[in-house]
């Protein structure tokens, strides 16, 4: 792990100096490419403002009140297609047809059926969220150890009892990777539909800041939200999904 966050770094140092060589060059117009100290200044001066926090809490927020209710509904069908084969065969082709649709494929439908607003984005979060995480929750009970199971039954446990005791440790790996499937997704969905919709969704959100930037050629600010977005992506990675999949690999006795 160590020597995997070592690498990292180099090549983090090795694309800032690329980018500086390219921008000191002079290659390319600053208003294309501009300098990381601009960004890096735009940046700060954008949060002394309270502009980026302002957005970065409205994206946050967005995407906090569709992931909870994903994740819930996502566990509700495994539990129910772990009680019926029938609703197992529904769910598993309703995965099919859906899970390889972007979000923003569903836009002008959703806005047909509901009508515009901010539950168009909580909508369309919860669709990028819900089949990924579903398929891989399957995915890891149908791959639990049948020794594990044989456990189970010669407990007596109970239904409840299996599926909390038995198979969802036994998907924990499949979980976390459907976590992580859903967050980068959700992410993608919320920027999307900021830049369509702006402030519809209260203050603008990441998105709308990009976009806005943009539209005012302010390509320093354009690029100091990309970059918010990565770190945000890089500090989620290291402060949750990492400690959850360290601990996943220790339970299963994996080298580090």
């Amino acid at each position: 792990m160590k020597r995997i966050a070592g690498s990292s770094v180099f090549w983090i140092l090795l694309i800032v100096l690329l980018w500086e060589g390219i921008y000191r060059s002079g290659l390319l117009h600053p208003l294309v490419f501009p300098s990381l100290g601009d960004i890096v200044l735009t940046a700060g001066n954008d949060f002394k403002s309270g502009e980026l926090p302002l957005n970065i809490l409205s994206s946050l927020f967005l995407i906090f009140i569709s992931f909870i209710p994903s994740i819930i509904i996502a566990f509700l069908m495994t539990l129910l297609s772990r009680k019926s084969l029938q609703l197992k065969a529904l769910f598993r082709t309703l995965a099919n047809l859906a899970h390889p649709l972007p979000g923003i494929a569903l836009l002008p439908v959703l806005i047909l059926w509901t009508g515009l607003g901010q539950h168009i984005i909580v909508l369309m979060v919860i669709h990028s969220v819900l089949w990924p995480l579903l398929v891989n929750l399957e995915s890891g009970m149908d791959e639990t150890p049948e020794i594990w199971l044989n456990l189970g039954r010669n407990n007596n446990l109970n239904s409840r009892e299996m599926f909390f005791q038995i198979l969802l440790p036994g998907a924990y790996p499949y979980l976390l990777a459907g976590l992580k499937i859903g967050w980068a997704r959700a992410w993608r969905a919320v920027i999307s539909a900021e830049m369509i919709f702006g402030t519809i969704s209260g203050a603008g959100g990441l998105g709308w800041y990009i976009f806005n930037k943009r539209i005012f050629m302010d390509s320093a600010g354009m690029f100091a939200g990309i970059l918010i977005l990565m770190i945000l992506g890089i500090l989620v990675d290291q402060l949750i999904f990492a400690p959850l999949e360290l601990k996943v690999n220790r339970r299963r006795g994996k080298s580090l």
